[in-house]
């Protein structure tokens, strides 16, 4: 168990002398360079869409059926 434990940490230890290090990918963002360009910053309110709603009483299933049915019998889906 401690050979497999120090052969570990020689090859982490190996690993963190490497001699190059991994290419940006990413370019460095710098606010000052105008080629960046600007970043759209408007406000969205989170809650824009929002409806209070109050509980209510059961109601009869049948009748809300029949009130959002289409008009005629055999028109829906």
């Amino acid at each position: 168990m401690k050979i497999a434990s120090s052969a570990m940490l020689a090859s982490l230890f190996v690993a963190g002398c490497a001699a190059t290090t991994p290419p940006d990918i990413l370019p460095d963002f710098n606010p000052a360079d105008p080629v960046m360009g600007i970043r759209d910053a408007h406000y969205h309110p989170v809650i824009a869409d929002y409806h209070h709603r109050e509980p209510v009483d059961p109601q009869n299933w049948r009748r809300l059926n029949e009130e959002r049915a289409p008009a005629k019998q055999g028109a829906g889906s």
